[in-house]
């Protein structure tokens, strides 16, 4: 599973930098295997900030808490 989150001006204002950490905690913490987390520039919808694509699924307005429930769902698939 690929994960990009936006630390571009406004998401990264708003725990962007955050979601990124707690998703690589939780991949390590429960030996998730197969996620890779990266950083991307902006994805053009700045007034939902922060966003955050989990495979090819596209998800506005993540905070740490709703990042981490759609990695374990994903997870489970």
């Amino acid at each position: 599973m690929k994960i990009r989150v936006c630390t571009w001006k406004v998401c990264n204002d708003k725990f962007s930098n955050y979601i990124i950490t707690r998703l690589k905690n939780d991949t390590n913490r429960f030996n998730l295997k197969n996620v890779e987390i990266e950083e991307s520039l902006c994805m053009w919808k700045c007034s939902e900030w922060p966003n955050v694509y989990f495979d090819n699924e596209f998800h506005t307005r993540v905070n740490p808490l709703k990042a981490s429930e759609v990695l374990f769902k994903k997870v489970k698939k």
